[in-house]
């Protein structure tokens, strides 16, 4: 049976591939700014990224900040500047980045921010099992624990590949009282229109043009979950530019816990279904465990999906199989 804390199938959110169009893979974040950052060379099917917590259902002129692949060189001055603005933002480390930038660690968490788990070395969740598996996550966990023992404890996966798989085995052990996998709404794309800034500096789009994409795509959604990466020096230099205007434009900054959709899951966390439940799926719709056949509509597609072998499958209000319904 699956543990609550993992998002292994949210009914809140389609399912998205980080190679897809507007769903962009991170690649994993390097020192040099002026390197080219290329893309992930795993095939679309094997990073498939199953329905993943985001910030869709924050209020408008809301968002939450979130940074990747650190800490780098510049992280404690990133969280020391977002601090003094009084700003909150969730740090998703490495931990193989942490040694010699402990004070890094020691900044984020006393400037009231969070420190969250994006693995130990960055490597793809779906393609690791077993050990292997358990200690990408146990390894980093170790570091966040000291510094931050009291939690909450919230993972993402790199490259956003997830599935129901990677979930299962991590509930099945000490690692399930992390929350996840928390996927992010804007900063995913380089386009025209949006931005990721990884892409921004392999491609040398400038610090200024690259805000000015991040910018438009925050104030086309209005809200959610942003990603950007503090290994990178321009990516502070930027971060320098988008908040104070977004300040100037009324913006709120939420904590990720605040999201909708994460603080549900940190609140089902601790309610496990009873043991002739069978097979379950989580729904961030609701907040809650789904029996196996239940069926839930989406809060953000207003779609039907059917609890199968633990796994959400598109359904619609009439399918049989479906022996209850939970509307919104």
């Amino acid at each position: 049976m699956l543990a609550r804390r993992f998002a292994l199938a949210l009914v809140a959110l389609a399912a998205c591939s980080p190679l897809a169009a507007g769903c962009v893979s991170e690649t994993e974040a390097q020192d040099d700014d002026d390197s080219v950052v290329g893309g992930d060379s795993t095939s679309e099917d094997a990073i498939v990224s199953e329905r993943q917590l985001m910030g869709n259902e924050l209020p408008q002129g809301t968002v939450a900040l979130t940074f990747d692949d650190g800490p780098g060189g510049r992280t404690a001055e990133l969280a020391e500047w977002l601090t003094a603005r009084n700003i909150p933002a969730t740090f998703f480390i490495n931990g193989k980045n942490v040694p010699g930038r402990q004070g890094a660690i020691d900044k984020i968490v006393s400037g009231g921010h969070l420190l969250a788990n994006h693995t130990q070395n960055h490597d793809q969740m779906t393609r690791q099992s077993g050990n292997a598996l358990y200690r990408a996550v146990a390894d980093t966990d170790a570091i966040i624990k000291q510094a931050q023992p009291s939690g909450p404890f919230l993972l993402r996966a790199p490259y956003g590949a997830w599935n129901g798989r990677v979930a299962g085995e991590l509930n099945g052990g000490d690692m399930k009282k992390y929350v996840g996998s928390i996927f992010w709404d804007i900063g995913g794309d380089l386009t025209s229109t949006t931005a990721a800034d990884w892409a921004c500096w392999g491609q040398r789009v400038s610090v200024e043009r690259c805000a000015d994409l991040y910018l438009n795509e925050i104030q086309t959604k209005k809200r959610g979950i942003i990603l950007m990466h503090d290994v990178h020096n321009k990516t502070v230099d930027m971060v320098k530019i988008i908040v104070p205007k977004l300040e100037r434009d009324g913006y709120k900054f939420a904590k990720l816990p605040d999201v909708p959709s994460v603080k549900r899951a940190i609140a089902a966390g601790g309610t496990p279904p009873p043991p002739s439940a069978g097979k379950t799926c989580f729904s961030s719709t609701i907040g809650a465990n789904v029996a196996e056949n239940g069926c839930v509509q989406s809060r953000r597609d207003q779609k039907w999906y059917r609890c199968e072998d633990g796994e959400w499958t598109a359904s619609s209000a009439t399918d049989a199989k479906c022996t209850s319904k939970k509307p919104l």
